[in-house]
């Protein structure tokens, strides 16, 4: 065997040790068309989200717009502001009010059942819409004052 040839061979093992022997060489694959959007978390571990915050008795909750998930909002953070923004927009308790936040997903002890629940920690309230829908940002009116 040449140099030449036990170096191909060699590299020719390097890599499909690697994995690079599993390529499927352009094959596509399909992608289903109904998936909904998935928001990675950004690096510092909070993200920014546009959303529909309620308030009833003392729980508060909120629904991404773009996904479409729901989580409960732990009672820590800045969560005093979202309430209290909640409060004076004149939106009728239980009813939904847009708002954007920045904050993260993580686990926290349930408040009404034994173990923990995933809820969304409001780290920076940022503002609201009153009377808005879950609509697209351009189609959202000037931020409440």
């Amino acid at each position: 065997m040449t140099r030449a040839n036990a170096t191909f061979a060699i590299l020719a093992a390097l890599c499909f040790a690697l994995g690079l022997g599993a390529c499927k060489g352009g094959k596509e694959t399909e992608t289903p068309v109904a998936v909904k959007p998935t928001r990675p978390p950004s690096p510092s571990g909070t993200m920014s989200l546009r959303g529909n915050y309620e308030y009833r008795g003392s729980v508060g909750t909120f629904e991404d717009c773009t996904t479409g998930q729901r989580w409960r909002v732990a009672q820590e953070g800045d969560n005093v502001a979202l309430e209290e923004a909640y409060i004076v927009s004149g939106v009728p308790i239980g009813e939904p009010l847009v708002v954007s936040v920045e904050g993260g997903i993580d686990r926290r002890p349930s408040p009404d059942r034994d173990g923990d629940e995933t809820m969304l920690i409001i780290a920076r309230f940022v503002t609201s819409w009153p009377g808005a829908d879950c609509l697209q940002p351009s189609d959202l009116p000037a931020p409440s004052p």
